[in-house]
């Protein structure tokens, strides 16, 4: 259970490590490479520094919506690909939270003009489902092994 979660963390973190972390490295180098790629192209990180520093609407001006609206699924992709694969029997009922969470970042970056402090609470809202997810996969296993 802990396996799981510590490869989950290396993935919220960055997406990619989780899979370096379960000693799949190609996979691993791609995500990252592409992570670097689509984060630079849909200007993520500026405009979270802008919304960290309370400059809401002008972070939302930052963002390249074409690449953004493909990262949240992106960023889920990797947690949840990382999540299965970290045990050799993964439970794939926790994929719902995946979903949510993939549709959560969506659904914000489309909607974040209504949102007070749109990059921190969708992120926030992302991460939380899919730590729920990561929880419900490492429960489905030990409830498999007793």
């Amino acid at each position: 259970m802990k396996h799981r979660f510590f490869a989950a963390c290396l993935s919220f973190t960055m997406p990619g490590l989780g899979q370096i972390y379960n000693r799949d490295f190609l996979k691993g180098i791609v995500l990252l490479l592409l992570e670097h790629i689509v984060n630079r192209l849909s200007h993520i990180n500026a405009a979270i520094m802008l919304s960290f520093n309370g400059e809401h609407l002008q972070a939302l001006n930052q963002v390249n919506y074409e690449f953004a609206l493909f990262y949240p699924g992106f960023y889920t992709f990797c947690v949840f690909d990382c999540v299965l694969n970290a045990q050799e029997d993964p439970n794939k009922d926790c994929s719902l939270w995946f979903i949510f969470s993939g549709l959560a970042g969506c659904f914000g970056i489309i909607y974040g003009r209504f949102i007070p402090m749109p990059l921190f609470l969708v992120g926030l809202a992302m991460i939380c489902l899919m730590v729920i997810g990561t929880y419900v996969c490492s429960r489905g296993e030990t409830i498999k092994t007793t």
